[in-house]
């Protein structure tokens, strides 16, 4: 009932609430009334003369044949859950960003050691159910002490950069990368036998070779390289031997005189 000019008119209830609260009552709150014969804390909207709309909150009762309603104005209450719904992002976004420090090397933005070993124990679940050929990749920088001493620490940063930047393009997204520590780069490729592998790390070393230090000096790596296989898969240590064989394989590469990949399958122990 609403008073207008002195006269009494009278209004429907779908002349008052908004298109939107129209279909919520058809669509939610007639079916739950014939089936409960009450409907409570419903939010819903008025309109005003001004087609300005009002956030309610309504109670909603069936008595016989006749609904009663019982309608509040909330437009404090629903500005205060607007305000909850906000801190509630606010507070998820900066859990997400957090967690993300937490597992990101602040200098060359790759994984960091911890969020390799975490992302890879989880593709080790996936590799007991469908197993397919992943390689372990250790990469080291040749001489960087040397380029440190050389240019400056400010020039070996760079470097970093340059090759993390080099090591995201070579890769795919099921790829690992990550940096291992100093100069020191972890890459796990998935799917790749070790062909593929060899194929990976030529083009690898001609990339990284395009980084210039001075004049006609370019920058190499060296590479030892694990191949993961199935039997290995029960080891309860899977990444910490895989990651071993690899160092053991960087050792060699060093030891052959750098600029080069050595497999640790093709390496004569005795």
């Amino acid at each position: 009932m609403a008073i207008d000019s002195n006269k009494t008119t009278e209004y429907s209830l779908f002349d008052i609430i908004s298109k939107a609260s129209s279909i919520f009552f058809e669509s939610y709150i007639r079916p739950t009334i014939v089936s409960s014969r009450s409907c409570q804390e419903i939010q819903m909207s008025l309109l005003l003369n001004t087609n300005e709309k009002v956030p309610v909150v309504a109670n909603v009762e069936l008595v016989e044949s006749k609904i009663y309603w019982s309608i509040y104005i909330a437009v404090t209450r629903d500005k205060l859950y607007q305000e909850l719904l906000a801190a509630r992002e606010h507070l998820e976004n900066k859990t997400e960003e957090l967690t993300l420090l937490t597992r990101i090397d602040p200098l060359t933005s790759l994984f960091n050691r911890r969020a390799a070993i975490d992302d890879f124990t989880k593709v080790i679940h996936q590799l007991h159910r469908n197993f397919v050929p992943v390689s372990f990749l250790l990469i080291d920088i040749d001489w960087f002490k040397k380029i440190n001493d050389t240019y400056g620490h400010d020039r070996g940063d760079e470097i970093l950069i340059d090759l993390s930047s080099i090591l995201k393009k070579v890769t795919r997204t099921s790829d690992i990368v990550a940096r291992w520590g100093g100069e020191e780069f972890l890459v796990v490729l998935y799917n790749s036998n070790i062909e593929n592998t060899r194929i990976f790390c030529e083009r690898l070393h001609i990339e990284v070779n395009s980084i210039k230090l001075t004049g006609d000096n370019n920058l190499s790596i060296s590479v030892g390289v694990a191949a993961l296989k199935a039997d290995n898969l029960t080891c309860s240590d899977v990444i910490e031997k895989h990651v071993k064989e690899a160092d053991i394989a960087l050792y060699e590469a060093k030891n052959n005189g750098r600029s080069r990949t050595e497999f640790f399958d093709d390496i004569n122990l005795n």
